[in-house]
């Protein structure tokens, strides 16, 4: 007959190993589910192993086996930091981004600086790119309402988020539509 009111105590569940094959089974989810820079499954497997051990800090021999992992995933040709920067930047580029913005967006994915470089290339326009951005956020002329000094103030003010300079953000605002 149970006892109404009174559990027992339980144990703290033991950490349960780290293993090559948790590792890379773990890697192998994450890369199935979305591009990613090597940087970037580095993090999501050593963020895995910590909960799992229950540490804050990796030990050598995990570590290790962190770098085999990335490295098996990397002969196999699924991560690549190349492909993954080229991809994201022309993503960012559709998207209308400034040179600036779509480098710092790669470089928060881990991606190396010549890596970025190669993958932007010098192909992009800034002021193109800022016409696309108010052609796909409607802004400036485009906006609803047409525009007024307080909407051109907050236009300027997303087109510098944006990553564009006022000179370009500016240009793209007064004549979005000329080529």
């Amino acid at each position: 007959m149970p006892q109404s009111g009174k559990s027992r105590p339980t144990k703290p569940a033991a950490p349960r190993p780290v293993t090559a094959s948790y590792l890379r089974n773990a890697a192998m989810h994450y890369v199935s589910q979305r591009a990613a820079s090597v940087a970037m499954v580095r993090q999501i497997l050593e963020r895995r192993a910590k909960k799992r051990l229950a540490v804050k800090v990796l030990d050598a021999p995990t570590q290790d086996l962190i770098d085999a992992a990335i490295a098996e995933l990397a002969a196999l040709g699924l991560i690549d930091d190349a492909r993954f920067a080229g991809g994201r930047a022309a993503t960012l580029a559709g998207k209308g981004l400034a040179r600036s913005r779509i480098a710092l967006g790669l470089r928060a994915k881990g991606v190396s600086r010549d890596t970025i470089e190669a993958a932007i290339g010098e192909t992009i326009d800034e002021l193109e790119q800022a016409r696309r951005f108010v052609a796909r956020k409607r802004l400036g002329s485009l906006r609803r309402g047409g525009m007024t000094p307080e909407s051109r103030r907050k236009d300027l003010a997303s087109l510098a988020r944006a990553g564009f300079a006022y000179a370009v953000a500016s240009r793209a605002l007064d004549a979005p539509d000329d080529a």
